[in-house]
């Protein structure tokens, strides 16, 4: 199975995902990185950050970007 990577891009900087996940296709990536947003915002905003404006930047296993997911895209549409 083909490994994807979830970076996260946040306040202009890039936290590589060393370690990746083993998915099916770029589809179940897109889903996986769906359905980590929700938890990821709450973390973010417990810690007081602001999560409008954050991404995953999703690439596979030879570092090529694949697509983006912004943290707004889990929650069916932009923030206000």
């Amino acid at each position: 199975m083909p490994v994807f990577f979830f970076d996260v891009c946040a306040r202009g900087r890039l936290e590589a995902d060393e370690a990746g996940l083993e998915l099916a296709n770029a589809e179940a990536a897109y889903l996986e990185a769906c359905a980590a947003i929700p938890g990821l915002t709450a973390e973010l905003l417990r810690a007081g950050d602001e999560p409008r404006g954050c991404a995953f930047v999703v690439a596979n296993e030879a570092g090529r970007i694949l697509f983006g997911v912004p943290f707004h895209e889990s929650q069916g549409g932009p923030s206000p």
